[in-house]
C-alpha cells in the first residue's frame, strides 16, 4: 500500500496524532466502522498532492496545520457518508482543484472546501455526467481566480456553462464583478462569439424556431412526475406540477433543470394552467405533428415554448425564432 511521503505532512499527522485521532474516533462513532485502506490511499492520492501546494506557498506552519485539518476532517466526512467511494474520480478530480488555487484553500481552508462540495451537491442532483467538464473548466481559468469571490463567480458561470441553467439570470452581473483578465478568459472558456453579456442574456443561440428536447420524465424511472404534469407561468417564471409536487423550470442552450418549487401549491399552479388547441402561431407547419386534442397545458415566454401532453410525463421544449 503507497504511503505518505511528504515529510510536513508526516510530520504534521505525528506531531498532533492525538488529534487526528480524535477526529477519526468521532467519525466511527458517526459513521461506522472506515475502511483503513481507502483512508490511506485518498491520503496520498488527493491530500498530500494539495498540502505539497500549499507548503510551496510559504505558508506559515500555523496556517499548514489548519489546511490539513480541514482536509482531514472533509476527507473522513466524504469516506463515511460513501462520497468519496462511489464518486471517488469526481471528488478526487475537483479537490485537486484545491492544488491550483493553494492561495485560497490557506486563507479559507473550510470555505473552499465547502463551496467545492456545494458544487458537486448540485452536479450531482442536476447534471452528475458533467463534473468532470466542470473540473476542466475551472482548471483552465485556476491561474486567475485570485478571489474568493472569484471562485464563487467562475465557478457558477461554469456550472451553468454544464447544464445548471437555473443559474443564468444571475451571471450578467457576476460577470461584470470578475477581473478583465478573468473576463477574458470565462468568454473563451464558454465558446461565445458574440458579447458575453448578451450570451448571459440569451437562453438560445439560433433565430429560428427549434425543437430543444424534454425534461420531466416518470419518477419511478429516475423522472420527477408521478402523474401527467401540467404548466403554467406565474410572475415570469414556469412551473410544473403532477398534483403531488411542484417545480420550476429553467432551460436554454446549456441544460434544463427542473428545481423543487416547495412553497408554491399544486393547485395555485393548476390554476393558472392554459391549454391552447393548436400550436401553429409558434410551429407552422411542424404543429400538424402534434395532436392539438392531446395538448394538456401550454406556456410561451418572449424566446421559449413548453407545452404537456395527456398522456405523456415529459415537458416539450422549444425556442422561439421570432425571439
Amino acid at each position: 500500500m503507497e504511503k505518505i511521503s511528504f515529510p510536513p505532512l508526516i510530520a504534521e499527522l505525528s506531531e498532533k496524532s492525538s488529534l487526528y485521532n480524535q477526529r477519526y474516533n468521532e467519525s466511527e462513532i458517526k459513521y461506522g466502522s472506515l475502511p483503513a485502506h481507502i483512508i490511506a490511499n485518498w491520503m496520498v492520492e488527493v491530500v498530500e498532492p494539495i498540502v505539497k501546494e500549499t507548503v510551496a506557498l510559504n505558508a506559515a506552519p500555523e496556517k499548514v496545520h489548519e489546511v490539513v485539518k480541514a482536509l482531514y476532517q472533509e476527507s473522513l466526512r466524504l469516506i463515511g457518508n460513501g462520497s468519496a467511494i462511489r464518486y471517488k474520480d469526481e471528488y478526487k478530480q475537483a479537490w485537486l482543484l484545491m492544488g491550483q488555487m493553494p492561495n485560497l484553500l490557506v486563507k479559507f481552508p473550510i470555505k473552499t472546501i465547502s463551496l467545492l462540495s456545494d458544487v458537486l451537491s448540485s452536479f450531482h442532483l442536476y447534471a452528475p455526467e458533467k463534473i468532470t467538464a466542470w473540473c476542466q473548466l475551472m482548471s483552465n481559468s485556476s491561474s486567475e481566480i485570485k478571489t474568493i469571490e472569484d471562485f464563487k463567480i467562475v465557478g457558477r458561470i461554469y456550472a451553468w456553462k454544464c447544464g445548471l441553467a437555473h443559474l443564468r439570470t444571475r451571471l450578467k452581473a457576476d460577470f461584470d464583478e470578475l477581473s478583465e483578465n478573468l473576463q477574458e478568459i470565462v468568454g473563451i472558456s464558454l465558446g461565445s462569439d458574440k458579447n458575453t453579456i448578451q450570451f448571459f442574456e440569451n437562453p438560445w443561440t439560433n433565430n429560428i424556431t427549434k425543437f430543444e428536447g424534454v425534461q420531466g420524465g416518470f419518477r419511478a424511472e429516475t423522472g420527477f412526475f408521478e402523474n401527467p404534469p401540467r404548466l403554467a407561468q406565474i410572475d415570469g417564471n414556469i412551473f410544473a406540477t403532477d398534483s403531488v409536487s411542484s417545480y420550476a423550470l429553467f432551460a436554454d442552450q446549456f441544460g434544463k433543470v427542473l428545481i423543487p418549487a416547495n412553497t408554491v401549491d399544486a393547485t395555485y399552479i393548476l390554476s393558472y394552467s392554459k391549454r391552447l388547441e393548436t400550436l401553429e402561431k409558434w410551429l407552422g407547419k411542424d404543429s400538424e405533428k402534434i395532436d392539438a386534442d392531446n395538448i394538456s397545458s401550454v406556456v410561451t415566454t418572449e424566446n421559449t415554448l413548453v407545452f404537456t401532453l395527456k398522456n405523456s410525463y415529459f415537458l416539450y421544449l422549444f425556442s422561439l425564432g421570432n425571439a
